[in-house]
């Protein structure tokens, strides 16, 4: 499961930006990515603000053998284009992507 209550607004706004684009496809494959990723019983995924534009940080949790949900990995959900260079690792974003990318893109 994905909890996406604290950045609804958030991503209510990079939606209408994945809209405007024409990325709303992709923006919606990445969130599926890790839904699908975060196994109800025994993981779970979260999204929270992140410094760059449209983009979000994200943390994956594992429950443990004591009932205790522990933190297992975090990332970035970072939207790329022409503010940071394609992913050139410039500011905003700061991250770097391979494949020069205008849309987003996981980072771990």
């Amino acid at each position: 499961m994905l909890d996406t209550t604290r950045v609804e607004t958030r991503l209510a706004a990079a939606r209408a930006h994945a809209d405007r684009l024409g990325l709303r496809k992709h923006l919606e494959e990445q969130l599926t990515f890790l839904d699908r990723f975060a196994h109800p019983k025994i993981t779970r995924a979260t999204l929270f603000h992140d410094h760059a534009p449209f983009s979000f940080s994200f943390q994956i949790e594992a429950l443990g053998e004591d009932g205790v949900w522990q933190h297992w990995f975090s990332g970035g959900l970072i939207f790329h284009g022409p503010h940071d260079g394609h992913g050139s690792g410039e500011a905003p974003t700061l991250a770097v992507s391979i494949v020069p990318i205008h849309g987003w893109q996981l980072h771990t």
